[in-house]
């Protein structure tokens, strides 16, 4: 927001030195012509070339009045038109024109989006949840209060916007009350916390997902609106006792998202209303036929995680299937599923 405001100050101060020359132009063509009785051609080339300070001379011997009008000329104009071209270079050279240009045009695209997610930081965690959401083929949006933080050629492509997250209107430009979901991963737990309080007040009913760099800012999270909280450090201080103890399970859950050879994965699938799958036994849905699809757990709204549901279990609208299988296969059944 602050940088958008500095672009457009610039432009206003150009708009405004533009409109002082002109003026000044007018008043000299005007003066020559009404002091000096001169056509308005020549007295415009007069005024021309004596604000650009090129030399050819004077069109017509002046009088008293043309000499006046010559030395405001001379001592206003010529400043305040180089004044002008100077910002007027500044801005192509640093491309600053360009960067409003596309900012603007970024802006309506993500003022069209509709259940996305928006993505509060990029620093290195940021940078990966963008890079996970891109290659799912979800729509989403990156906020980050440093411009040059954008700078870089992963977020070619990408749709992104300079802001603070802790404020509502920097928000609600990323289309917060259309938005599916809020990740924050900022990198002080305060400003987490000011950021889920923000979009937990503007948006009632979307899931928020945040971080927490210290064991007590888990609970001042959760309490100012989270619905997920993840430690990092919890989270790599137990996979790093997993790859000590238990090494083939680390080899295992790392092909499910990198062998080429394998492609198997995790998805979580809901049962919606007007699915066909509604009232129906897991075993006629078909889902475990496909590649053999295999469902990991079933979640229903109040009710603790179902691992490995046994095939009798009939779905309901609201359930939440998690399947593991090839991703291709998966894809058939999320169009199974509707």
């Amino acid at each position: 927001m602050r940088m958008r405001n500095r672009f457009l100050a610039e432009f206003h101060v150009i708009l405004i030195t533009g409109l002082v020359v002109f003026i000044f132009v007018a008043f000299g063509t005007v003066g020559y012509m009404t002091i000096e009785g001169w056509n308005f051609l020549d007295s415009f080339y007069q005024t021309i070339i004596t604000v650009s300070t090129v030399g050819f001379g004077e069109q017509h011997p002046l009088g008293p009045g043309g000499k006046i009008i010559t030395i405001i000329l001379i001592l206003f104009a010529i400043s305040l038109l180089g004044y002008f071209f100077s910002q007027a270079v500044t801005i192509m050279v640093e491309g600053r024109l360009n960067a409003v240009l596309r900012g603007r045009k970024m802006e309506r695209k993500i003022s069209r989006l509709k259940d996305h997610f928006i993505v509060c930081g990029c620093g290195k965690m940021g940078s990966q949840v963008a890079f996970e959401f891109s290659q799912a083929a979800v729509p989403f949006v990156v906020m980050d209060i440093n411009a040059e933080a954008f700078n870089h050629s992963e977020y070619e492509g990408m749709l992104w916007i300079v802001g603070d997250a802790r404020r509502d209107e920097d928000l609600e430009r990323c289309g917060i009350a259309k938005a599916k979901g809020l990740i924050s991963v900022l990198s002080e737990d305060q400003d987490n916390v000011y950021t889920v309080l923000t979009a937990r007040g503007l948006n009632h009913d979307f899931r928020i997902v945040t971080r927490a760099n210290e064991y007590e800012s888990e609970k001042k999270l959760m309490r100012a609106g989270a619905d997920h909280v993840i430690a990092p450090f919890k989270i790599g201080g137990s996979r790093i006792a997993s790859v000590m103890l238990r090494p083939s399970i680390k080899h295992f859950l790392d092909g499910l998202s990198r062998a080429e050879e394998i492609r198997l994965t995790l998805v979580e699938l809901e049962i919606l209303d007007g699915s066909k799958f509604a009232g129906k036994k897991i075993s006629d849905t078909g889902i475990t036929s496909i590649s053999e699809s295999i469902i990991i757990g079933l979640r229903r709204p109040g009710v603790p995680m179902n691992i490995r549901p046994s095939l009798e279990t009939v779905l309901e609208i609201g359930d939440q299937l998690v399947l593991m299988g090839q991703l291709d296969a998966l894809h058939q059944v999320e169009g199974m599923v509707g």
